[in-house]
């Protein structure tokens, strides 16, 4: 799926927003500056932050950060555009959002329950929401044998965001 479109992230969410998103996404999606075979997202070949849409090729930090923060500023777009009253969020609440549908993708997040209680402002069970998106390719990643308990942890940080912590 391609990346949502370009528009700054400081622009979309506020220079306080961006650099918190940039920060919780980068620590969680971690950084490759040559493209790997992302076993959990079906061997799809992948670079920087967890780019998937972009030239396969070596990347410099400086070209996968500016990268990260172009591509979070297409998905802050949308996820305002998708949901009522973003603007009312609090700042935990849109980085939260922000991360998740990077790490999901746009598809989810437009049809997720999610979604639809932030809209019709459930705030305690929006931020629980975050919990279900923990499976990757029909593997819970909450059981430490799954190995991808690293989605686990970031549905946790997310949560956490969420509801203040």
């Amino acid at each position: 799926m391609a990346r949502p479109g370009k528009k700054s992230l400081a622009v979309v969410v506020g220079t306080v927003v961006a650099s918190m998103a940039i920060s919780f996404t980068s620590s969680r999606e971690g950084v490759s500056l040559k493209p790997y075979d992302d076993r959990l997202a079906g061997h799809v070949q992948t670079v920087c932050f967890g780019e998937t849409n972009v030239e396969m090729r070596r990347y410099t930090l400086d070209e996968c950060k500016d990268m990260l923060s172009e591509s979070l500023g297409g998905y802050a777009m949308e996820v305002r555009r998708l949901t009522p009253g973003f603007d009312d969020l609090t700042d935990g609440q849109k980085v939260a959002l922000i991360d998740i549908s990077y790490n999901m993708g746009m598809a989810n997040y437009k049809t997720s329950t999610l979604r639809k209680r932030f809209i019709a402002r459930d705030l305690p069970a929006a931020c629980d929401e975050f919990l279900k998106w923990k499976y990757v390719r029909g593997k819970d990643c909450s059981v430490a044998s799954s190995q991808c308990s690293g989605i686990w942890t970031r549905r946790q940080l997310e949560r956490a965001a969420c509801r203040g912590g």
